[in-house]
């Protein structure tokens, strides 16, 4: 297994008063701010940043960089085809679990997969015959130090409870059999949404920024 994902995932299991995924992820923030971890943010569809710091099999880390500014109007009803875990590194993050149920005579949306090429950028969305309404289901406000877990194939919406910024740090483990599906208009087609990288500059302040709000302000995602 990736040592670095093994590491971020035990600080993850740690409590907000024992050190360690902080001090792990501003690590990692400030070397990509100057250079020394070579990635480029992407500009993600649904309203933030990601940093992709891990991509090993079926493995990956991202560090995601939440601008409210951004983020208004953009959350989708989605799942992923892995398992995910997020720890908060400054802010609070809301997570909606969802309930998806087919209803082919009455439906509210359709399900489109979505098929993501990563060395390219581009998601093909696609139509499904599968037709549905949703219900919301659990909801969870997590801050700093605090985590959460989703399955493969489990339906949510992030949001952002207090319209500020927030960061947090997302372990991935891909297994087999579900696949990435986001909901969207029962007559919806099928389109194409290209992911836009961000140049060096623009991903050194992004890295800069979010390390700067982990080590100074104690995670609290102040603005100031």
């Amino acid at each position: 297994m990736n040592e670095l994902f093994t590491a971020l995932d035990r600080a993850a299991g740690r409590t907000a008063a024992e050190p360690g995924l902080d001090g792990l992820v501003g690590g990692l923030l400030a070397q990509v701010a100057d250079g020394t971890r070579p990635l480029r943010a992407v500009d993600h569809p649904l309203g933030f940043y990601c940093l992709p710091v891990v991509r090993d099999g079926a493995l990956g880390v991202c560090v995601h960089v939440f601008d409210p500014r951004r983020a208004a109007g953009r959350w989708e009803i989605h799942c992923h085809s892995w398992e995910l875990k997020s720890s908060v590194l400054y802010g609070r993050i809301g997570n909606l679990r969802v309930g998806v149920y087919d209803e082919p005579a009455r439906p509210s949306h359709r399900a489109f997969e979505v098929f993501s090429d990563a060395a390219a950028g581009v998601d093909e969305i696609r139509p499904t015959p599968r037709l549905v309404r949703w219900e919301p289901l659990a909801e969870q406000t997590s801050a700093h130090g605090e985590t959460y877990t989703l399955g493969a194939g489990e339906f949510h919406v992030t949001a952002l409870p207090d319209d500020e910024p927030a960061a947090t740090v997302v372990l991935g483990r891909t297994v087999p059999g579900p696949v990435d599906v986001v909901l969207g208009p029962v007559d919806g087609a099928a389109r194409r949404v290209v992911r836009r990288l961000c140049d060096p500059d623009r991903t050194a302040r992004i890295a800069g920024e979010a390390a700067r709000r982990i080590g100074g302000r104690g995670g609290r995602g102040d603005s100031g």
